[in-house]
């Protein structure tokens, strides 16, 4: 398997060179691979990813090839692997599991990051969150300083006005005012207590967190679908259509502009010699989906529709039966495209047909249908490599405990030693 899964990331290399992915409405050789043998769009680019890196690897690559890494082990080893490191990075992965493996590399891309922010002085903010087994949310910031003092700054006015709207019980409260005392302390407007009581973050920022994503959804108002700015599309008898003071566009862009955005349409009538074409009709603007309409395209679709695209960014409802044609805004006449799609459709490099319902069929120039998932036929005749042991793939050491800091510190230290030989040698010559 690990030698047949190198053989086929050599194909794939080979095949995103020549770019024979190539075709109606396909974007990548990630979105080829996608739509042909039904794998995410994450795990195609990672198998792209590591089918351009091997060639630089020929250590990696021959072990690859011989059954002796799996390909969990390539994986994880192309992210840190260089022509320089791969000799020792070989050698451990020979002898650790896969796991031991991923975790090196993890240890390996941390020794990185950090060497890298302590030559350029700087740190790069950073986060991930994941929805967890139980429906709980985690999330993991790495802030730089300044944006760790504004993230603090938030999370203390958050708690401030949380509390004080709260009424909470542990607030001070305010003491009997006595005129005679001078007026020592500064009272933050509306608050019952200290402005003392705000110097510091709170130790469980949590609720503040969750204050200030409730204070972001009441305050920020933005569209539930945002179109596309009103466009202003002129059309001559005698001339190219061109948007309003600008460029000229081809008959596609007009039909794509129509349907992604808000289009006035301005007609002009032929020019007279010195003298502009007389605006016969400045057009009504076309009507664009409800949100109770988009609602249901977003609900049934999700995605571009395209077969194998599966993008939910930048996504256009589309009229299959365009809207200057008298097509209807309806969910049996829209479908969602992305806008890569969406320009390839309007460039004639694919059609969609409207069956009723809600159900459409996406269509080559010549008029065959584009699979939603193409039939995979198994290869006739074929016979494993006798020359691969069918235990290559085990470590040579199974079972053995890895301490990823120490292999680490090794592996760096002779990395340090072969870049001394390095210069002595080029310094000798």
């Amino acid at each position: 398997m690990a030698a047949l899964t190198a053989r086929f990331l050599e194909l794939l290399a080979e095949f995103d060179r020549r770019g024979g992915w190539s075709g109606e409405g396909i974007m990548s050789c990630a979105h080829w691979l996608t739509w042909r043998t039904g794998l995410s769009i994450r795990t195609a680019q990672e198998h792209l990813r590591i089918a351009h890196a091997l060639p630089e690897l020929p250590l990696l690559r021959q072990a690859f090839t011989e059954g002796r890494l799996s390909y969990s082990k390539v994986r994880a080893l192309t992210r840190v692997a260089t022509p320089e490191r791969e000799e020792e990075l070989l050698n451990v992965a020979l002898s650790a599991t896969a796991s031991q493996v991923e975790r090196l590399v993890q240890s390996i891309r941390k020794v990185d990051r950090h060497k890298d922010e302590s030559e350029r002085s700087t740190i790069d903010s950073s986060s991930s969150w994941s929805w967890n087994f139980d429906g709980s949310l985690s999330v993991k910031l790495r802030l730089s300083p300044l944006d760790g003092a504004r993230f603090l700054a938030g999370v203390v006015r958050a708690e401030y006005e949380r509390t004080r709207a709260a009424g909470d019980p542990d607030l001070p409260t305010e003491p009997a005012p006595d005129e005679d005392a001078p007026d020592v302390t500064k009272k933050s407007p509306g608050h019952p207590g200290s402005a003392d009581l705000w110097r510091n973050v709170p130790s469980d920022i949590a609720p503040a967190v969750v204050a200030m994503g409730d204070t972001m959804q009441s305050t920020i108002s933005v569209p539930e679908f945002v179109p596309g700015a009103e466009l202003v599309v002129h059309t001559h008898d005698d001339a190219d259509p061109h948007l309003d003071d600008g460029p000229a566009l081809e008959d596609a862009d007009v039909d794509e502009a129509a349907c992604g955005g808000a289009v006035r349409k301005v007609k002009h009538g032929k020019k007279r010699k010195g003298a502009r074409g007389i605006v016969l009709n400045y057009g009504r603007k076309r009507r664009m989906p409800t949100r109770k309409v988009m609602r249901v395209l977003f609900e049934r679709d999700r995605c571009c529709q395209h077969p194998g695209c599966g993008r939910t960014r930048h996504l256009h409802a589309h009229h299959v039966q365009f809207w200057s044609q008298d097509g209807p805004t309806n969910p049996d006449n829209l479908i969602l495209l992305c806008s890569a799609h969406h320009r390839a459709l309007h460039r004639g490099e694919f059609a969609i047909k409207a069956h009723g319902r809600q159900q459409f069929s996406f269509h080559r120039p010549d008029g065959s249908t584009i699979e939603r998932a193409p039939a995979v036929h198994k290869p006739e005749g074929w016979q494993p490599d006798t020359a691969i042991d069918d235990a290559a793939v085990l470590p040579i050491s199974p079972g053995r405990h890895l301490d990823a800091g120490y292999a680490t510190e090794v592996l760096y230290a002779a990395w340090a030693w072969k870049a001394r030989q390095s210069d002595a040698d080029l310094a000798a010559a």
